[in-house]
């Protein structure tokens, strides 16, 4: 009976450590083959892009949910009962809407805006404006990002305020990407992701490319399994380096990219180590942050004018 016990068990770890290779170096690729089957669905049907936004990510959510069910990265830093329901859902209650449906609506959103303006980017060749769509992207995220993380001053104390909310968890896993303030939300996605749209005039399909694009990563960013993507790093910001920005250490608190590495190379504020976890992550509340499970505290904490230690960086690169 114990034999029969502890062959089964065999068995089991056999096969969830072949899934855990599989989904380490095989899961990224898939994961763009299901973005492009999207895309290209929305380009022949476009009257169904919202069904097609929703399907997309709530499909790629669930899948990346049961990865880190079964093969966790760090399981010090998985959802729990405890924070998935005193904070996680509290947050997504509080910005109107599940991490998958978000990001619908902004990527859709951004598409219906497009299909309104005019600028100079309107009628350019379709890669030509997704390129740009997500430099400019890009260049406005890094330097507001890094400008909250860094600057000081009534309104930076306040962005940071707003900010900081979304780096108080010690943990980091696909639904905690939900926790940030609205005023977070709103003020970056209003002057980052769609003013470039008013001012340069996209049209809608290469919106819903790079939308697509910022969406996939911003989602995957905060995987709690281990995924690789090789070289791709050096070009795309994932897991392997955006759990680094929130590292409890302020010198390893980098990567402000959102889904470009580029202006973390150009500005030095790049930090890679393949396979290596940080210690800690997450602000802690002797330092003058709301508590982990503190919701009106962390609502109610970009109101105050009291200056707050940031996460700074020294702005020296490890690669």
């Amino acid at each position: 009976m114990n034999s029969s016990i502890e062959t089964s068990a065999h068995v089991d770890s056999d096969v969830t450590s072949v899934f855990a290779r599989i989904v380490k170096w095989g899961l990224y690729p898939l994961l763009w083959l299901w973005l492009a089957i999207c895309i290209g669905y929305a380009f022949t049907y476009p009257d169904q892009l919202a069904q097609v936004q929703m399907v997309k990510g709530s499909v790629m959510v669930a899948l990346l949910l049961f990865c880190e069910w079964v093969v966790p990265y760090q399981r010090r830093w998985g959802m729990t009962w405890r924070y998935l329901l005193k904070r996680d859902l509290v947050f997504v209650a509080i910005n109107g809407a599940t991490l998958g449906l978000l990001s619908t609506l902004l990527a859709t959103g951004a598409v219906i805006v497009s299909a309104y303006t005019v600028g100079p980017m309107s009628g350019q060749p379709l890669i030509l404006q997704v390129v740009v769509g997500l430099l400019v992207f890009e260049a406005l995220q890094y330097g507001f990002h890094r400008g909250m993380h860094e600057s000081r001053g009534p309104l930076t104390n306040f962005l940071w305020r707003s900010h900081a909310i979304h780096h108080l968890p010690q943990q980091l896993y696909v639904v905690m990407h939900a926790v940030f303030h609205p005023f977070n939300a709103v003020i970056v996605r209003l002057f980052v992701q769609l003013l470039p749209l008013w001012v340069l005039g996209f049209d809608p399909m290469a919106v819903l490319i790079y939308s697509s694009v910022i969406a996939f990563h911003g989602t995957i960013s905060h995987f709690n399994v281990d995924i690789r993507m090789g070289w791709l790093n050096y070009l795309f910001i994932g897991p392997e380096l955006h759990r680094y920005h929130h590292s409890a250490q302020s010198h390893e608190a980098m990567n402000f990219g959102s889904t470009l590495t580029l202006f973390d190379l150009v500005f030095k504020t790049f930090l890679y180590r393949p396979g290596v976890p940080p210690e800690a992550l997450g602000l802690k509340p002797e330092d003058g942050y709301p508590a982990q499970v503190a919701p009106i505290d962390s609502l109610l904490f970009p109101m105050s004018l009291q200056p707050v230690s940031a996460l700074k960086t020294d702005s020296r690169a490890t690669v």
